[in-house]
């Protein structure tokens, strides 16, 4: 019976990202088709080529050596791009939070302090873990992604650089004149933009507690019980395991409680006034 419900709970969890991955998929496909019947310029090309050229076009790197040609496709290229963008951004985010997630539990498993996954949720990477993926994936991107600059060069990093910050320039562009380099590329270019994701929450938290009012966390506030200091993580956690509820189920009831406690001292303090006016 346990067994059957960890199954279903992580089909619940990867659910929901499989139907994403599927919706953009199948959005990707139906845009080239569209993008081939209606451009004849980009109908000369591969199909696997206009879907890269689809892919740079949502991702906002947009290179300038493939662009709509028609006037029809440049309509199309913005309707597509209003929908194409968030989904990628959606899918992408997902990954990158997985990603994090993942880290988080492998280090878990390997430390002896064990850590319930479902409270570290909102923990970014750590800033030199980012910075030694970013070293690796810069270093083979040096060694195998093909472009128009010069290899074995600096050429490899700018290239890696406007890529993954969605500059683009247009002089550096890579070569995907076959299947196995288109690949190789957009992998390398789909990696690269969730590292950045992954950069930009890191370096959001980063900013805001140097630079902002530091959040408050109320589930790391201590409380006494029975003489013993406890967290408010903790007590979630234990009230979730008696229940048989996941932590997250037991945080949204308590803010949902909290929220009808303000609702009433609201009231009754809207009844005192009316009270001593007249």
């Amino acid at each position: 019976m346990q067994k059957k419900s960890s199954m279903q709970k992580l089909l619940a969890r990867i659910a929901p990202q499989a139907i994403i991955v599927f919706t953009l998929t199948a959005f990707m496909i139906i845009g080239a088709v569209v993008f081939r019947k209606i451009d004849p310029v980009l109908a000369e090309q591969s199909f696997y080529e206009v879907i890269f050229f689809e892919f740079i076009t949502i991702s906002t790197i947009g290179y300038g050596n493939q662009y709509p040609q028609t006037t029809k496709s440049r309509i199309f290229s913005i309707f597509f791009s209003i929908i194409g963008i968030p989904l990628l951004v959606v899918t992408l985010g997902n990954f990158g939070k997985y990603l994090t997630k993942f880290y988080w539990k492998a280090k878990g498993c390997l430390s002896s302090q064990k850590t319930d996954s479902e409270l570290v949720n909102d923990k970014d990477m750590p800033g030199f873990v980012i910075a030694l993926l970013y070293f690796l994936t810069f270093a083979i991107g040096f060694l195998f992604i093909p472009h128009s600059g010069e290899a074995y060069s600096i050429d490899d990093c700018y290239f890696s650089f406007i890529s993954f910050a969605a500059v683009g320039f247009g002089d550096k562009v890579p070569e995907i004149d076959t299947f196995e380099r288109f690949s190789k590329v957009t992998t390398y270019l789909l990696w690269g933009t969730i590292l950045n994701i992954i950069l930009i929450s890191y370096m959001n938290s980063w900013f805001n507690t140097i630079f902002a009012r530091q959040p408050y966390r109320g589930r790391d506030v201590e409380v006494l019980i029975g003489g013993q200091c406890i967290t408010v993580s903790e007590i979630t956690s234990l009230v979730a395991q008696q229940f048989h509820a996941s932590p997250h189920q037991v945080r949204s009831i308590l803010h949902d409680i909290d929220y009808i406690m303000d609702e009433m001292q609201t009231h009754d303090s809207d009844e005192n006034l009316e009270g001593l006016v007249q």
